[in-house]
């Protein structure tokens, strides 16, 4: 089973932008946040890069816990 991770960029007030990373393990369970904007940022290509970059950490995080692939 995987687990797919969803980057979400929300505007609840005008000119103020959040990201999230939504995690859902499977289809009948309900997304929960996993990460999230310390605050809120000017613009949406800042909130999007700056979820990005958390995604980024996750999946480096995550690969350097599965150690190197290896060929065998």
């Amino acid at each position: 089973m995987s687990t797919h991770i969803e980057l979400i960029v929300d505007e609840p007030i005008p000119g103020h932008y959040c990201w999230v990373l939504l995690k859902q393990e499977s289809p009948d369970q309900n997304p929960v946040p996993v990460d999230y904007a310390a605050g809120p940022m000017p613009t949406y290509t800042a909130a999007m890069m700056a979820g990005i970059a958390a995604l980024e950490r996750r999946a480096e995080a995550h690969a350097a816990q599965d150690g190197p692939n290896t060929l065998h």
